[in-house]
């Protein structure tokens, strides 16, 4: 350990004893306490739970979800902003996609309007553990911006399985103005 480590070390041993260590240990709480009790501290664990609810879901067929999962690197972005989207395959077999895109289909909850991501039309494997980071600029078809909304992303693939099933994994995002 450092000097500066050390020094620290011998400050807290002093004020424990000048303080009592009953009374020391009892402020060091009450100190916690009030710092989760701050507004901004909550707000943060909120948004965090909230973050982690909404991109970290899976859906489609039983094995899904322990297969496969897709996440965002947020969970709200602004109209024009980058959308950038991870695919993992967490399971123990390769998975086969219909394109470079991992079968990357987004859908405005809102409208039901659907929406891709630019791909070459090529089979895609992912081998276990492998991951695919994609980035939907929020254009339709036809290069317009996309509406602020509610939206999720589901990537659909098969397993390599001689069941060869089916699996796909679902995030949510939103759009704002």
């Amino acid at each position: 350990m450092g000097l500066i480590t050390w020094i620290a070390i011998v400050v807290i041993v002093l004020v424990v004893i000048g303080l009592g260590a009953g009374v020391f240990f009892s402020g060091l709480i009450r100190g916690a306490e009030i710092i989760g009790n701050n507004p901004a501290v909550q707000n943060v664990t909120q948004e965090a739970k909230e973050f982690l609810d909404n991109n970290i879901q899976g859906s489609g067929s039983s094995s899904s979800s322990s297969v496969l999962v897709i996440t965002t690197n947020e969970a709200r972005y602004r109209v024009d902003e980058p959308v950038t989207i991870t695919v993992k395959n967490i399971g123990n077999e390769t998975l086969t996609f219909p394109n470079s895109a991992v079968g990357l289909k987004i859908q405005n909850t809102n409208t039901g309007q659907m929406y891709s991501v630019v791909a070459a039309q090529v089979t895609t494997e992912l081998e276990p553990g492998a991951s695919r980071m994609l980035t939907w600029n929020q254009e339709d078809g036809n290069g317009n911006n996309v509406p602020a909304g509610n939206y999720t992303a589901t990537a659909q693939g098969i397993s390599s399985s001689s069941s060869a099933q089916s699996v796909s994994a679902q995030v949510s995002f939103e759009i704002t103005e």
